[in-house]
């Protein structure tokens, strides 16, 4: 399972129309961003190499599916 730690996360997502419980659409999914962060625990990807959700969807990339929890928050 590719363990990814993303400390930068792409602006779109976080000003998109997204509420609780839906699903990230395949053209959001397949939005590229430069990996900041890698963790030593996989060496699927590296720092600074594209990364895109749609890596981790298992209906196309070959049946791998993975889980995804995305927490979102500030303190203003």
């Amino acid at each position: 399972m590719k363990k990814i730690l993303l400390s930068c996360v792409a602006l779109n997502f976080v000003f998109c129309a997204y509420n609780v419980g839906e699903t990230i659409s395949l053209s959001d999914q397949q939005l590229t961003r430069e990996v900041c962060y890698s963790s030593d625990l996989n060496s699927d990807y590296e720092v600074g190499d594209s990364f895109s959700l749609y890596d981790l969807n298992g209906a196309y990339n070959g049946g791998t599916y993975h889980v995804m929890f995305f927490d979102m928050s500030a303190t203003w």
